[in-house]
C-alpha cells in the first residue's frame, strides 16, 4: 500500500510488507498484573464501598454489576480513583449480540463523553454496522464493540486523571445486565510489556529469534517500553491453525479469532498473549482482538493474532502494530463505508510519515504517551 494510503481495517488488521523494527528479552513474568483479591464487587449503582471512611485506600480494581434500561443507558455507577493512578481502564461485558460504549465518564466533576441527547442505540448501530467504523458519538474518542467494550483514559497527554470520586454510564443498543470492570494501575514506572507466545500449529517454528526480538524492542523503545518474551508454548489439535474468516469492523465474539483466547485462559500469566497461526484471510498479516483490548485474561478479546512463517523483521513489525492497537492506538486514519475519513485522536500523527500505525515503524510522542498508560505494563 502506498505511503499515506487510508485502510479500512477497523479490526486492527495488518498487511505484510518488509519494514524494519526491534526488542530485548527480559525475564519471564508469571504473576498477574492485578489480583482479584483486591477487587470489590458493587451491586447496582451504589457508591464504591471503599470510599467510606476508615475503609482503607480505594481498590485498584473494581467490579460493578448494573443494567442498561430501555433508554439505552445504565444508571450512574460510581467508583473512587486512588492517588497516583496512571490510567483508568473501563471494560464493559454484556450480551454477545449487543453493542457497547460509554454513555458518560465523569472525572474531576466533568463528563468527558458529552453524549448527544436521546437513545444512543440507533447511532451506535449506524456507526458500527453501516459505516463499519464503530466510532461513538460525543467528545470522547471510543470504539464501539460487540459483547465486550474497552476504553483507556487518558489517551492524550493533555488529559489527566485525578484522585477522587468518579462515575460512568454504559451506553448500548441492547437492554439488559452488564458487568463493568474498572482497572486503575498505580503510576509507579511500570514500563515492561510481557508477551506470551502461543504457536497454534504443529509445524510453525518458534518466531522469537534474535532478529525478531531485536527488531521488536527498537519499536517499543520509542515509547520507553521494554518487551519481554515471557514464554513460548505450542498448542496442537485445536482446529484453529488456519483462520479463514474475518469480521468487520472488528472481530465478533463468535469469530474464529475470538475462539483462540479460550485455549489458554487457565494460564496464570501477566502481559499480552500472541497467537501465531498458519494462515489468516488473504491480505491480513495480523489482527488485534481489541482497539484497545480488554486487559483481562479470560475475555474472548484478550490477544493478538499473527500469521506465522513471515520474516523475523516483518513478524516483529506486525506484532508491534497489532500489540499497539491492543494497548491503545488507532490507525492514523480509517476509512468508513461512506468514504468519510476518520483520523485518530492524536495531534502529532500525520499520514504518509512512516508511522507504525500505517505501514512504517515510527511512533510519535503522543502515541508513546498513550501506550505508556496500558494496564498491561508491569514493573521490572
Amino acid at each position: 500500500m502506498p505511503a499515506g494510503a487510508v485502510r479500512r481495517l477497523g479490526h486492527g488488521g495488518s498487511t505484510p510488507g518488509g519494514l524494519d523494527l526491534v526488542l530485548r528479552v527480559g525475564e519471564a513474568c508469571r504473576m498477574r498484573t492485578w489480583l482479584l483479591a483486591f477487587a470489590v464487587v458493587v451491586a447496582g449503582c451504589g457508591d464504591n464501598a471503599l470510599s467510606e471512611p476508615d475503609a482503607g485506600p480505594p481498590a485498584r480494581e473494581v467490579v460493578i454489576d448494573t443494567e442498561v434500561d430501555g433508554s439505552g443507558l445504565s444508571p450512574d455507577v460510581s467508583f473512587t480513583i486512588p492517588e497516583d493512578t496512571r490510567s483508568v481502564t473501563v471494560v464493559v461485558e454484556g450480551d454477545d449480540a449487543g453493542l457497547y460504549a460509554l454513555g458518560a465518564l465523569t472525572l474531576g466533576g466533568v463528563d468527558r463523553v458529552a453524549l448527544p441527547g436521546g437513545d444512543p442505540g440507533d447511532a451506535m448501530q449506524t456507526s458500527y454496522r453501516d459505516e463499519q467504523i464503530g466510532h461513538m458519538p460525543g467528545d470522547l474518542y471510543q470504539s464501539i464493540r460487540l459483547g465486550t467494550f474497552t476504553h483507556v483514559y487518558p489517551y492524550r497527554p493533555d488529559q489527566q486523571v485525578s484522585a477522587g470520586a468518579a462515575s460512568l454510564r454504559v451506553a448500548s443498543d441492547t437492554a439488559g445486565p452488564v458487568r463493568v470492570t474498572v482497572l486503575m494501575p498505580e503510576d509507579a514506572g511500570a514500563r515492561t510489556l510481557p508477551l506470551n507466545i502461543f504457536l497454534v500449529s504443529d509445524t510453525l517454528a518458534d518466531p522469537a529469534t534474535d532478529p525478531f526480538v531485536t527488531e521488536l524492542d527498537r519499536i517499543f523503545a520509542q515509547a520507553g517500553i521494554t518487551v519481554a518474551i515471557a514464554g513460548v508454548e505450542r498448542l496442537t489439535g485445536t482446529g484453529l491453525a488456519q483462520i479463514t474468516e474475518s469480521t468487520e469492523p472488528q472481530e465478533a465474539p463468535g469469530s474464529q479469532s475470538a475462539m483462540l483466547p479460550a485455549l489458554v485462559d487457565d494460564r496464570e500469566l501477566a502481559g499480552l498473549d500472541l497467537f501465531f497461526v498458519e494462515s489468516l484471510p488473504s491480505g491480513i498479516g495480523g489482527l488485534s482482538l481489541g482497539t484497545p483490548g480488554p486487559p483481562l485474561r479470560g475475555s474472548y478479546y484478550f490477544g493478538v493474532i499473527v500469521r506465522g512463517g513471515l520474516s523475523p523483521v516483518e513478524s516483529a513489525r506486525i506484532v508491534a502494530h497489532e500489540g499497539s492497537h491492543f494497548l491503545a492506538l488507532q490507525h492514523v486514519q480509517n476509512l468508513g463505508i461512506s468514504g468519510e475519513v476518520y483520523p485518530d485522536p492524536l495531534d502529532d500523527t500525520t499520514p504518509g510519515q512512516g508511522n507504525l500505525m500505517e505501514n512504517g515503524t515510527t511512533l510519535t510522542d503522543d502515541q508513546a504517551f498513550a501506550l505508556s498508560r496500558s494496564a498491561l505494563l508491569v514493573g521490572d
